[in-house]
């Protein structure tokens, strides 16, 4: 049977939507977007069945003609707030029982009263599932229209050219609206649901099918349970373990194998809605079973099961045993009637049944009636059970999940402890390591003595710690080679490299400037060359090790040395000491 739906929601640039693109993507064609300077293609789109432009019949009546792209980037433009509803959407449900004419029918007949309703523009899409949506499992039943209306009244200009002015009152605020002495927007919305209620049950009463009903299913006495919402992230999960199967399918057929695909849900929120529906159809059977009566039980049994002249009769009872208040009955009573019109002329009148006879068909009837009834209990009850099974089964699933996860947790922090464990550990390593290439150095600090230079004073420090740095990073760098050093090991020899050459580019600054501060030439001269040396040296061994920005910083240095020494050199008098 038909079910109800008709629902609105609106179109906005707060959402980050466009009236053009969803006109596109509903009507399943191209059009231009003045307002972003793009192109919706939406041409190849399946499942559209028509889509048509609806006006108020007044502007109808005047001939007026606007085509779908002029008109919703005329909605565009009238909108200049950056969160402007620029469309709204109605979406029903159209009965399948009904031919692909009278749905289209009953869906413009539905727009065009809309339309009238507000002095709005509606474009009518009429969609159908697809082949490849029914293959997911979408009803193929599922006809519905998408009608889109402007949110602004049309009228016409001087030039019989249609304008989009005012807002319609259903877009006006709730404060607006009783300003108006209209009621609110949600009256208003209850009172076009019972609009297509009653256009859609005119249509379906025309063709003798059963009515729908506008009201909630709570309302009805349903007891239909909403699924979850999926979202963006499961849905597409979904979509893409489906795309997935088809492809195994697809791969199956050409070796000439047979694969089934695989349609149980790939989330846990697919596998809860999927037991919701299951458990809703069986709600929405037994509402359907519910629309035979007792009364109608009671007469299937009298007049079908048991038909009166199959009865056997005995004397009638006095009337008064029926009630002391009660008029005195009549031969010829509507019992009589089946009787004597089933019967020729010339047969004989059969007795009139019994009040015990009645009676007798009338309690097998409520037996009948109750023995339903206690099934039907008995279906639900066991239809909740089975929920009830369902969803336990699903909590353990999910608390199995729930601890499997955390393990995982569990596990990884562990690892992650036992990583930062024996990083620390062969960090210190390093440390030790470390100390002892230094020492080995030190140990050996004369051979970095430069002849001349006093290695306590200020000029000869900067110039030994740059001889010394050149001797370490000899050391670093096989000690980088050994195969026993470890990933962190190499890391943090690699950082102890660069924090040397740092080191000698400073070294080399401050022994230039106290170069500088000596009082004699010659002084200066051999100091001068002394820096120039050590400076040269670990430039040739280390300058290709390093990274740009130092290297630069080196070949900086260097030169700064160099120009120093040509000016010493081009010098012919600095003081006493010349």
């Amino acid at each position: 049977m038909a079910i109800f739906i008709a629902s609105t929601k609106s179109i906005s640039r707060g959402n980050g939507q466009s009236a053009v693109a969803s006109a596109s993507y509903r009507a399943g064609c191209e059009l231009g977007d003045k307002r972003y300077g793009k192109t919706h293609d939406y041409s190849k789109k399946h499942g559209v069945m028509s889509a048509d432009i609806i006006l108020p019949s007044a502007l109808a009546a005047a001939n007026a003609d606007i085509d779908r792209s002029d008109l919703w980037n005329k909605a565009e433009a009238a909108e200049k707030r950056k969160d402007a509803r620029v469309a709204r959407e109605w979406l029903v449900n159209l009965p399948h029982e009904l031919s692909a004419e009278d749905r289209k029918e009953l869906a413009h007949q539905f727009a065009q009263t809309l339309a009238d309703r507000y002095g709005t523009i509606a474009d009518c899409a009429i969609h159908k599932p697809t082949d490849k949506e029914i293959e997911r499992g979408a009803d193929p039943r599922n006809f519905h229209a998408h009608i889109l209306f402007t949110t602004r009244t049309a009228a016409l200009d001087q030039d019989n050219k249609i304008i989009l002015i005012d807002k319609a009152t259903i877009e006006l605020s709730d404060n607006k609206r009783r300003s108006l002495g209209m009621e609110r927007v949600s009256h208003e919305i209850t009172d076009v649901r019972q609009i297509w209620e009653q256009i859609a049950n005119e249509k379906l009463a025309e063709h003798d099918h059963r009515l729908i009903d506008s009201r909630s299913y709570a309302a009805q006495g349903i007891d239909i349970e909403p699924q979850l919402k999926m979202g963006s992230v499961a849905t597409k999960l979904e979509r893409d373990k489906y795309e997935q199967e088809l492809k195994k399918a697809a791969q199956a057929k050409e070796k000439g194998e047979v694969y089934e695909i695989d349609k149980t849900p790939a989330t846990q929120l697919g596998t809860i809605n999927e037991i919701i529906h299951k458990r809703n159809e069986l709600v929405w059977g037994v509402a359907l079973a519910k629309n035979q009566t007792v009364n109608d039980a009671a007469e299937q049994i009298i007049f079908n099961g048991h038909k009166i002249k199959d009865i056997e009769h005995t004397t009638p009872p006095p009337i008064q045993a029926i009630s002391n208040d009660s008029p005195t009955p009549s031969r010829a009573t509507a019992v009589d009637e089946p009787i004597k019109n089933s019967e020729p002329p010339s047969a004989p009148k059969p007795k009139a049944p019994t009040l015990d006879a009645v009676a007798q068909a009338m309690a097998m009837a409520k037996g009948v009636a109750t023995r339903k009834a206690d099934e039907q209990k008995q279906k639900e009850l066991a239809l909740e059970q089975q929920r009830q099974h369902e969803l336990a089964e699903q909590q353990k699933r999910e608390q199995a999940e729930r601890e499997r996860i955390e393990q995982v947790r569990v596990d990884r922090a562990r690892q992650q402890q036992a990583v930062a464990e024996q990083l620390k550990r062969e960090s210190q390593q390093f440390m030790v390591d470390k100390k002892a290439l230094y020492a080995a150095v030190m140990a050996q600090l004369e051979q970095h003595t430069q002849k001349g230079i006093d290695p306590n004073n200020k000029v000869g420090k900067p110039i030994l710690a740059i001889s010394v740095a050149n001797e370490v990073m000899h050391n670093l760098n096989h000690y980088m080679d050994n195969p026993d050093t470890t990933q962190r090991q190499h890391e943090l020899a690699l950082n102890e490299r660069g924090a040397l050459t740092d080191l000698v580019i400073d070294k080399s600054t401050q022994a230039l400037n106290e170069i500088k501060n000596l009082h004699y030439t010659s002084e200066r001269k051999t100091h001068t060359a002394a820096l120039q040396g050590v400076l040269t040296e670990f430039t040739d061994n280390h300058g290709q090790s390093v990274d740009k920005t130092q290297e630069k910083a080196l070949e900086s240095a260097q030169k700064a040395v160099a120009d120093y020494s040509n000016e010493i050199n081009r010098s012919h008098s600095y003081g006493l000491g010349r």
